[in-house]
């Protein structure tokens, strides 16, 4: 089976509130030109069109912008929403920790699913094949599959484009009909291919009605009345808010079922059922032997995301075996609070990143972290636990400049490792904790 992968599944943290993606977009892009939603055609923005709707706002108020003249401000907008979300969507970080999953689509040109298969199976890494239509695509770009991949291979098809800041991604449905057309004549083959010889999984398509029965069509080899082989899975309450064509699928497509769920309840759920046929193998890093020695929580304000996977990266050059760092090895849909408690109740040194951020933080899930490790302490006789660290670049040693930390932290020496990157002292501290550790161990 493939996942297609569309709008109505992206919501992101945005002004406050939780919002779809592509609204958020459609937003920006009336603000950058001075616009208000009155400008959109009927006056207010469809949903699932909002970018759509933008771009003919903006081209019919302003007459000296051009649709070619959106796609870089479009692309900038995207890359803005994105960059202020602190952590990776979770129905997009579970639906890629499916490991059944090899090949993936997306209609939306965005790089957040990207992101999520990068981060969920190759540590961050960028690994993931990127197959892009768009027509005159430049011939440097990866156009298609490998015709033998290996055993690990994953790749994301952008059926309608990758966003860049020239017109090779769809930002309207004028776009999206000159993509689909084309997809037929110059699309990738051995891809296309996959796509008509797989089951598709469509999460949160928010295709115009007449794209819908196109694109299944298109993806069959064969009429749909007559392919009994193929099935398709339509998930998401748009992609099931005409009766008219539920009725067409009911007559014409009787293998296609649509789910009207919410789509990321339905990944959530998809996930957890995935989960518990296939339980995650244990790994010496993830879940360490209680003897090891050298295992490492890094505990931090997501504010902090940056500065903490510095430090995480400079340990593992020092050799720490870093059993708590949330970003790599807590998985989508773990009971994550019990095994962070029970991280931090395995580990030997606990380190706790103190920032302006923390300061700023009355009441946040790392100050249950930082109890839990003080409650740790009282057991814990004889050698170091926990090394506060302050990350903010501009810490000259006034430790009274926090006042939001346990009152036990301030019985420690403060350690400084600016943006995350270890000063040489702290960096000097930890080989000879780690040392220390090691030699008890050997004993």
């Amino acid at each position: 089976m493939l996942p297609v992968v569309g709008a109505e599944l992206l919501t992101i943290q945005h002004g406050g509130t939780t919002v779809p993606l592509y609204r958020a977009a459609g937003e920006k892009l009336l603000s950058r030109y001075r616009l208000s939603a009155s400008a959109l055609p009927g006056g207010s923005p469809r949903a699932y069109h909002e970018l759509n709707d933008a771009v003919c706002a903006v081209v019919r108020a302003r007459p000296n912008v051009r649709p070619n003249d959106l796609y870089r401000p479009v692309h900038g907008i995207l890359q803005e929403l994105a960059a202020e979300q602190k952590e990776l969507l979770t129905p997009l970080c579970q639906l890629a920790s499916i490991r059944d999953f090899e090949l993936f689509a997306t209609t939306t040109p965005d790089s957040l699913l990207l992101q999520a298969l990068n981060a969920t199976r190759f540590q961050g890494n960028s690994q993931t094949d990127e197959i892009v239509h768009a027509p005159k695509l430049p011939t440097e770009r990866l156009r298609d599959i490998p015709s033998n991949p290996s055993s690990k291979y994953t790749a994301l098809f952008y059926l309608f484009g990758k966003a860049d800041v020239s017109a090779f991604y769809a930002i309207h449905d004028e776009d999206a009909l000159e993509f689909a057309y084309t997809l037929q004549v110059n699309g990738p083959e051995r891809m296309f291919s996959k796509l008509k010889g797989l089951n598709l999984l469509f999460i949160g398509c928010t295709f115009s009605d007449w794209l819908i029965p196109f694109f299944l069509r298109s993806s069959n080899s064969e009429r749909l009345y007559s392919n009994r082989n193929k099935k398709e899975f339509l998930v998401g309450e748009e992609a099931n808010r005409s009766q008219e064509f539920v009725v067409f699928l009911e007559h014409f497509s009787q293998d296609s079922l649509c789910y009207r769920i919410d789509p990321a309840l339905f990944v959530d759920q998809l996930y957890q059922r995935w989960s518990k046929r296939n339980p995650a193998p244990s790994h010496g890093h993830d879940v360490p032997d209680a003897k090891s020695g050298e295992a490492i929580f890094i505990s931090y304000s997501s504010d902090d995301i940056g500065a903490a996977r510095k430090l995480n990266e400079d340990l593992n050059e020092l050799g720490g075996d870093v059993v708590w760092f949330d970003k790599t090895t807590l998985m989508a849909g773990d009971e994550w609070e019990l095994q962070i408690r029970s991280a931090i109740q395995r580990c030997t040194l606990f380190l706790p990143l103190i920032s302006s951020n923390t300061e700023s933080r009355t009441e946040a899930f790392f100050r249950e972290e930082w109890g839990e490790a003080v409650e740790r302490t009282r057991r814990i006789q004889g050698r170091k636990f926990i090394l506060p660290i302050v990350i903010d670049p501009d810490f000259s040693g006034a430790m009274e400049r926090y006042r939001l930390v346990p009152e036990q932290f301030k019985a420690f020496q403060y350690c400084h490792a600016p943006g995350g990157r270890m000063s040489e002292e702290l960096r000097n501290e930890l080989r000879t904790q780690l040392r220390a550790l090691r030699k008890a161990r050997a004993a």
